[in-house]
C-alpha cells in the first residue's frame, strides 16, 4: 500500500494519513468540534455485522453485553427480549434461552454475561432479580446465587458486569455501593473492596471488569473517567484516564472493558462512541470509532469481547441493535 491521504466521511470528519501499510496518523473530530491526532500501529477493520431491532432469532432489542468462549462462540445478552443468544464467530445463530421472570433460567433486567473458559460455564447477572445465574453453553440451568452474605444493603446490590478469572473466581463491580465483590465458582462470598470516592482504590459508579493472565483485575471507574488495576486480593496497582476526549481520556460513561491474550485492555466509551486500546499498564495503543449508524460507527455501544484465539474484536452496538465484528489489519 502506498502512502497517501484518505478521507472517511461520517457524521463527523475523520482524516487518516497513511505513512506506510501499518503506520498511520488518525485525526478525529468529536461532537464538541475538538480535533485530536493519534499515531497508530494497530488498525482495526470491520469484518462483518449482524442484527437489527426485533424479536426474531439473530435480532435484538437492546443488545447489551457480550462474551466469547474458548471455541469462539459469541454470547449476547438481548436485554429487551429477556434472553441470551448464541452465535458462531461469523454471526450465524446457534441457540437462545431465557424469558421474562424470576424462575430459574428466566431474567429481569438481564445485564451482563461472562464465560468460565476453564470449565466452559456461562454466567449472567440481572439487575432486578439481584442474582447471578450459571448455565451450560447450551443454556441448561445449573445454579444461582445472590448477595446475601456480602453485608450492607445486600438484597439491593446492583452489580452491572461480571467476569471469571483463570481459577474460576467471579468478580462483580457493585455500582450502587462502589465496591467490587469476589465469589468462588459456586457463589460463596470471598471478599469485597472499595468505597465511594476519587482516591486510588475508591470508585464512583464502577461498572466493567476483566482479569488478565496473572489474575490482576481491571475495573472501569465510570464517573471518575478512569480504569483501575488491582491484584487478585484487591490491592491497588495503578490507574489511568481522565475526563475528556482523545488519547487516554474518557467520558463519564465507559461501561465496557475487554482483554486479549496479550493482556491488552480495550475500553468502550459509550458517549463518545469510540474504542480505546491500552497495554496492561495503561499505555495507549490505538482507538477507533465515531458516532453514527454506518459500518464501523457506533450509537451508544455498551460492551466488548475479544476472541482469545485470533484477536478478533466484537462490540455490542446497542442503540443500532447490532453486533460489529472487527479484525486487525495485516
Amino acid at each position: 500500500m502506498n502512502s497517501g491521504i484518505i478521507f472517511l466521511i461520517t457524521c463527523k470528519i475523520n482524516l487518516v494519513i497513511l505513512l506506510s501499510a501499518s503506520f498511520f496518523l488518525f485525526f478525529h473530530v468529536n461532537e464538541n468540534l475538538e480535533v485530536f491526532a493519534v499515531v497508530n500501529q494497530d488498525k482495526y477493520i470491520l469484518a462483518n455485522t449482524w442484527g437489527t431491532e426485533g424479536q426474531e432469532d439473530g435480532n435484538f432489542v437492546i443488545p447489551h453485553s457480550i462474551a466469547i468462549d474458548k471455541f469462539g462462540f459469541v454470547y449476547v445478552t438481548d436485554t429487551g427480549n429477556d434472553r441470551v443468544q448464541k452465535f458462531t464467530p461469523e454471526g450465524t445463530f446457534v441457540t437462545k434461552w431465557g424469558s421474562k421472570g424470576s424462575e430459574n433460567g428466566q431474567f429481569l433486567s438481564l445485564h451482563d454475561i461472562a464465560v468460565d473458559n476453564q470449565k466452559n460455564f456461562i454466567y449472567t447477572v440481572e439487575l432486578d432479580n439481584h442474582r447471578v445465574q450459571k448455565f451450560y453453553p447450551n443454556g441448561t440451568f445449573i445454579s444461582k446465587f445472590g448477595y446475601g452474605e456480602t453485608g450492607g444493603d445486600a438484597e439491593n446490590r446492583t452489580p452491572h458486569q461480571i467476569f471469571v478469572d483463570s481459577n474460576g473466581f467471579v468478580y462483580l463491580p457493585d455500582r450502587g455501593n462502589s465496591e467490587v465483590l469476589k465469589f468462588d465458582s459456586n457463589g460463596k462470598f470471598i471478599k469485597k473492596w472499595g468505597s465511594d470516592g476519587q482516591r486510588a482504590g475508591q470508585f464512583s459508579k464502577p461498572h466493567g471488569v476483566v482479569t488478565d493472565s496473572n489474575d490482576n483485575i481491571y475495573v472501569t471507574d465510570m464517573a471518575n473517567s478512569r480504569v483501575q488495576k488491582f491484584d487478585s486480593n484487591g490491592n491497588f496497582i495503578t490507574m489511568w484516564g481522565a475526563k475528556g476526549s482523545g488519547e487516554g481520556k474518557f467520558s463519564y460513561s465507559i461501561p465496557g472493558i475487554g482483554i486479549d491474550n496479550s493482556d491488552n485492555i480495550y475500553i468502550v466509551d459509550r458517549l463518545q462512541s469510540v474504542i480505546q486500546k491500552f497495554d496492561s499498564n495503561g499505555k495507549f495503543i490505538t482507538m477507533w470509532g465515531a458516532k453514527g449508524s454506518n459500518d464501523g460507527e457506533f450509537n451508544k455501544p455498551e460492551d466488548i469481547a475479544i476472541n482469545q484465539q485470533n484477536g478478533d474484536v466484537y462490540i455490542t452496538d446497542t442503540k443500532n441493535s447490532r453486533i460489529q465484528h472487527f479484525k486487525m489489519s495485516k
